[in-house]
Order: structure tokens, then C-alpha cells, then sequence
């Protein structure tokens, strides 16, 4: 199945997407194709160009007789019924074009009928929705994931005047859609490129799983410190019934690393504890060689992601730390479940790992006696803990290994 990944670094705009696209091998000749079927009087050109070194190209509209300085959602609509585009493709755009003008209009409190779009008079409104719309199709996309946003700030000068980064119409428009600010007085997502984002990506998020074959570069016309390019990566990953049946189980979390040198060892176990009871999955004390030869600790905490913050502020509050570095990670894992088996010794709790199977059977692939469990039978019964240990794996072995599949189906 192919799948487009959206890198917005730099942000997106309606040009950009189509740009990348076009660089990733939808037709010039089809785009202009669109332009003619729409009736529409102005020239397309597609150029050369590079950001900050990185090779991109530009969309160019040019409009081949005067144009009015702005036109309404009804005009732009009439525009639209009166060309030729396949039903599909004029369906998508005059959806988005009326979304669009739902955004404004509730910024504006005008009807969204009567808002007005702006540049060549909506047109290359018109021809970005028309072209990125076919172009996904041509392409052959089937999934578009997308990375969250990042919002400049600072002002704009528009016909309504002077508003603040993000426009408000932008801000509409992702209700609901992860983002990010940036110190860059930008405008770096522009309405219709939040309108795009958010119509076409499935989720928002780091690159999806996926064999990457093709990246395209849209340039943008600003001229901002890092490139002004949106990248988008084209691959072929998994289909949607394929992955419906992975045998694994998979979710994100988050991956806190933190390095301390002047810590006292004693308050590490403590710092355990406490990491554990307010959420964290996994908790890593690792001896390390640090700066000026000290001997030191990573320590590495595996979190859900809505700890993030709670489990930063234990580390400062608990450790000499100074900092604390995360990065987001995906995993797979086998589905789980607690069971008490019947030992010579006594009840023992064990768990169950298991994968699933194609036709919606679960198979057995791990068992592990929990420590705790076996530790209070080994005590009671006044016998190794290993025997135990071995007894436990025994038993659920032999209760659970041949009905495993039909048991738990």
C-alpha cells in the first residue's frame, strides 16, 4: 500500500504540497490539464529552485488577464460548477473550499457565502485543491500520515488588516490537531495548508512504518533561516487488512534519559519507587563512564506519553540531574494476561504472553512466573525459590499450551 509521510519542519501551504507532489512525479502536464478544465485564465509554471541548498520546486501562478482582488465562496463555487472536473475531484474541492469558508466565517462572523479569498482572486485556491486532490490520486496514495504543525507568530498584513500569527483561520482549522510553536516570525502554515493536512491525513504523529522509496520538496516563498521546504516521503508499507492482522500488539511511548555523576547511589532505589508510582513503565539505572572520567548513571525510564511531565519533575526533584532528554519510540508487544496455576507448593500467578493469529486465535509464545508469587511460596513452604519457579512454568505449560488457541479465541 502506498503511504505519503508529510514532514512539515518548515510548515505547509497549498503551493508547498502541490510542489512536493509534483516533485515526487505527479504530471505537469496533468496540472495543467486541471487548469484548462477549470477555465481558469492564468499560466502554471513549475521551477527549479533550492532552500538553503536543498534542491525544491516552486509552483508559479501566473494570471494571463487582470483578475479581480478577491472573490467569494459563491463565486469560487460557480467557478467550480462551470468546469469540467472529474466528480470526485470537484466533490473533494468544493467540500474543502466550503470548510474553508466555514473557518473564516466563523472568525469574521460573516456568512461563509459571502467570505472573500484573496491572492489571484481565490483561483489558485482553486488550482492547489484541484492539483494536490488528483495528485494524491495519481500517485496511487492510499494513507497520509502527517507531522504535527509548527505555528510562527508574529503578524500578517492581510485585507482585513494586520492579524496575529497563526491566522485565525488557520487556528480554526486545527482544532484538534497536534502542533507546536516555533521562534520564526512566519507565517509557516497557511489556511489552505491546514485545510489540506487536515483533510487528507489519517494521523498526526512521527513517520508510520514503511519502506521509503521517494522524497519530493515543495519550496514555500518565504525566505526563512532553516530551508522553506515541505518534504514529503512516498513508500509502500502494509496494507490496511495486513496490518489489521499484525500478530503483535504495538502503541508509543516515550524514552527519558537523564546522567548523573553527583548522585548518592542509596537515593536510587527510592527514585524507583517513586518513578513506578506515578506511572512509569520501565525503570533503567545504567553505570556509565562520564565527562572527566567520573563514574556516573543513566538512568532510563520508559513512560506513556501523557507522563511526561509528571515523571520530568520526579527526576528533578529526586536527582542532582539538570536536564532530561525524551524522544518518542514505537514498540511491539505480546498481549498479556495474569493466570494462577496449580503447583505442588501451592496457587502461583503467572503471566501469559501470546500472539494473534490470522484466523483471530491467540497463540502462546512466552511464560513467566511472577517473581513475588513464587517468592511467597518458597518462603512458606520453606524450599528453594527456583523449584518454585520451574514448577509454575510446568504447570501453565501443561494447562495452557495444547487449548491455548481455542480457549482463548
Amino acid at each position: 500500500m502506498k503511504v505519503l509521510y508529510l514532514d512539515c519542519f518548515s510548515g505547509i501551504s497549498g503551493d508547498m504540497m502541490l510542489a512536493a507532489l509534483l516533485d515526487l512525479g505527479f504530471s505537469l502536464a496533468e496540472l495543467k490539464k486541471l487548469v484548462k478544465q477549470l477555465r481558469l485564465p492564468i499560466e502554471v509554471e513549475v521551477r527549479a529552485t533550492k532552500k538553503a541548498g536543498i534542491r525544491a520546486k516552486k509552483v508559479v501562478f501566473k494570471p494571463l488577464q487582470p483578475q479581480p482582488n478577491h472573490r467569494s465562496c459563491r463565486e469560487l463555487l460557480e467557478i467550480l460548477a462551470a468546469g469540467e472536473l472529474a466528480p470526485e475531484i470537484s466533490q473533494k474541492v468544493k467540500d474543502s473550499i466550503l470548510r474553508l469558508a466555514q473557518a473564516e466565517a466563523a472568525v469574521h462572523g460573516e456568512d461563509p457565502q459571502d467570505v472573500h479569498f484573496h491572492e489571484l482572486g481565490g483561483l489558485d485556491t482553486l488550482v492547489d485543491l484541484a492539483g494536490v486532490f488528483t495528485g494524491v490520486r495519481a500517485l496511487g496514495i492510499k494513507k497520509i500520515h502527517c507531522s504535527p504543525l509548527p505555528l510562527g507568530r508574529g503578524v500578517v498584513k492581510c485585507a482585513h488588516g494586520i492579524l496575529p500569527l497563526p491566522a485565525p483561520a488557520t487556528l480554526e482549522l486545527l482544532k484538534q490537531v497536534p502542533t507546536y510553536g516555533v521562534p520564526l516570525e512566519a507565517e509557516l502554515v497557511t489556511p489552505t495548508g491546514a485545510l489540506l493536512a487536515t483533510s487528507l491525513a489519517n494521523c498526526f504523529g512521527p513517520p508510520p512504518p514503511a519502506l521509503w522509496k521517494k522524497f519530493g520538496h515543495g519550496a514555500g516563498s518565504l525566505e526563512l533561516p532553516q530551508p522553506n521546504i515541505l518534504r514529503a516521503w512516498l513508500g509502500e508499507s502494509a496494507s490496511e487488512e495486513e496490518q489489521e492482522y499484525l500478530p503483535f500488539e504495538s502503541d508509543q511511548v516515550i524514552i527519558l534519559e537523564t546522567q548523573v555523576d553527583d548522585h548518592n547511589p542509596e537515593f536510587l532505589s527510592y527514585l524507583r519507587g517513586q518513578l513506578e508510582t506515578e506511572g512509569a513503565l520501565d525503570v533503567t539505572f545504567i553505570p556509565a563512564m562520564m565527562k572527566k572520567g567520573r563514574p556516573g548513571t543513566l538512568i532510563s525510564i520508559l513512560s506513556p506519553q501523557e507522563k511526561l511531565l509528571t515523571l520530568c519533575k520526579l527526576i528533578f526533584q529526586h536527582t542532582t540531574a539538570l536536564g532530561v532528554r525524551w524522544f518518542p519510540v514505537q514498540r511491539y508487544k505480546l498481549s498479556r494476561s495474569f493466570v494462577e496455576v496449580d503447583t505442588p507448593y501451592g496457587k502461583v500467578t503467572v503471566k501469559l504472553g501470546f500472539s494473534k493469529q490470522l484466523d483471530g486465535t491467540k497463540k502462546l509464545e512466552n511464560i513467566a512466573p511472577e517473581f513475588e508469587s513464587c517468592a511467597s511460596v518458597a518462603r512458606e513452604k520453606g524450599i528453594s525459590i527456583k523449584e518454585v519457579y520451574q514448577a509454575a512454568i510446568s504447570a501453565a505449560y501443561y494447562k495452557f499450551s495444547h487449548n491455548f488457541s481455542s480457549s482463548m479465541k
